[in-house]
């Protein structure tokens, strides 16, 4: 019998399968057993063809069994036909392998070709972490896999290729021709006119990763403010590159050349189902809130969501992850992601505009209102009315001044300013426990927060937000200590008042 190790995806996290091959001197056929899938299942064929257009022998007259190991959990994918071809040929005594046990995984094509599949950052590290040391990758792959350090990888792109490289005759591939090409630039604020306020509110959202509630009419410029908000978070950390490297691998969203550097951005259709919004199926899969892991996930026309999913957004905006589970199993997926949402603030768009008149009657407004629940509007810190430019200012308006970098830099900024007190996450992830470190209030900001506190009927999570983002206010100053003016601000983001616009708004509510 051969043992050779292999791997597959099991929700985001790759987990370790060893692949068992015999052959018995029987009637032929071709077995594999261990819960394989469909896609494993259909392997039997692709593996023949494969074998026999390299020109290796495929076993006609014995009993062909594989086993997959650990026999008790289901698997599928195409990944196990290239360790599955080469166990039947090392069983067969047409190859040998030199030196330590190699532990590899690729789809093959009828021709031979070894194909990419789906999850490789997570297959390497769980072989690496189960003492692997010497791994074969699709070559497509091999600039994703090299991210994970520990072992020698090396790339083929067909089977005789493999069978080249474990039997001591030749290399893998080469990395150096797996350049990856350069990131699109992200859309930024050249193209604002206006709107100082609202960009104002993303840079305080943008250093403190605070959750972001555009409310105005239509046309307004609510989309396309949000659109700009990734331009202004910094570039992902290395332990933060290899997270949304790992999940968009496990869910085939992956070119396999290397580590993504940019922040995801997510806008999901408002006619998304649950499962994919936050997660699901059989074998639960990551929705949308986890590929916007350490991103943006955008949410327009928020009250066409269902509530369900909407409510199901409650504990991932406070805990970070999201836990899934079904009959057989249970997974937690990560989804720190800052939201940011856009609405109308009636069913015609016009309740705030200053000229048109809304033709909503009131039953109707409250049902387009009714799935925006209190718990779920309390876990939003910036709350911003958005009025659009009239046409004659936007017409005669000059080209302004790009205000990208300036509003980068304040971001920049307030989040070296933040490090410096040994604070290595965000402003919103603030405990109160540690209050007295970093919510440090001024003679006159006490008063302050416990009168609008009991005048606005600010619940507990309401008070720590607002401090929570009025040191953000007070970052972007380098300001260790919380101002009148921060807190101020804060208040005015987080609990607008009365009167026209956002604030008139919540209160007819």
């Amino acid at each position: 019998m051969f043992r050779i190790q292999s791997g597959d995806v099991y929700g985001i996290e790759g987990r370790v399968v060893e692949i068992e091959v015999d052959l018995i001197p029987t009637l032929r056929s071709f077995v594999i057993s261990g819960l394989p899938g469909p896609g494993i299942r259909e392997s039997r064929d692709r593996i023949q063809s494969a074998i026999h257009n390299h020109e290796f022998q495929f076993p006609l007259q014995e009993r062909i069994v594989v086993n997959l190991a650990p026999a008790s959990t289901e698997k599928d994918g195409a990944g196990f036909d290239l360790p599955i071809a080469l166990g039947i040929l090392a069983r067969s005594g047409q190859i040998e392998f030199q030196g330590e046990a190699w532990g590899c995984f690729g789809e093959l094509s009828l021709d031979g070709r070894v194909r990419p599949v789906s999850g490789t950052l997570g297959i390497v590290s769980a072989l690496i972490e189960a003492g692997i040391s010497k791994i074969l990758v699709p070559a497509d792959s091999l600039g994703e896999a090299r991210a994970v350090a520990g072992a020698r990888i090396e790339g083929v792109r067909n089977l005789s290729g493999a069978v080249a490289v474990i039997t001591g005759y030749a290399e893998g591939e080469s990395i150096a021709t797996l350049d990856r090409t350069p990131s699109p630039r992200l859309p930024d604020f050249r193209d604002v006119i206006g709107q100082k306020q609202a960009k104002r509110a993303l840079a305080i959202a943008a250093a403190g990763e605070h959750n972001v509630l555009l409310v105005g009419p239509p046309g307004a410029g609510k989309s396309f403010l949000a659109r700009r908000l990734p331009s202004l978070l910094p570039r992902l950390e290395p332990a933060e590159s290899l997270e949304v490297t790992r999940i968009l691998s496990a869910v085939g969203r992956h070119d396999g050349r290397g580590l993504v550097q940019d922040r995801p951005y997510r806008a999901p259709h408002h006619t998304v189902s649950w499962a994919g919004l936050v997660g699901g199926g059989s074998t639960p899969a990551p929705g949308e809130i986890t590929l916007a892991h350490r991103g943006v996930l955008f949410l327009d026309e928020l009250p066409e969501y269902p509530r369900r999913c909407l409510e199901a957004l409650r504990e991932p905006l406070e805990d970070g992850h999201i836990s899934i589970a079904r009959s057989g199993c249970s997974l937690t997926f990560p989804a720190r992601f800052i939201l940011v949402a856009a609405m109308n603030p009636c069913p015609c768009g016009f309740a705030t505009h200053p000229r048109k008149k809304c033709r909503c009657r009131a039953e109707r407004i409250f049902q387009y209102l009714d799935g925006l629940s209190g718990p779920l509007l309390d876990r939003i810190d910036v709350r911003l009315s958005v009025e659009g430019m009239a046409g004659d200012h936007l017409l005669s308006a000059e080209k302004e001044e790009d205000d990208t970098p300036r509003l980068r830099d304040s971001v920049e900024r307030a989040i070296r300013f933040r490090s410096q007190r040994d604070q290595h996450f965000p402003n919103r992830a603030l405990d109160w426990e540690s209050r007295q470190r970093w919510a440090r209030l001024s003679d006159q900001s006490r008063p302050l927060l416990l009168a609008n506190a009991a005048e606005l009927e600010l619940s507990t999570r309401g008070i720590t937000r607002v401090l929570r983002l009025a040191r953000t206010c007070a970052d972007l100053e380098e300001n260790s200590e919380i101002e009148v003016r921060h807190l101020m601000e804060a208040l005015e983001y987080r609990a607008p008042r009365g009167g026209a616009g956002f604030g008139g708004w919540l209160a007819d509510r």
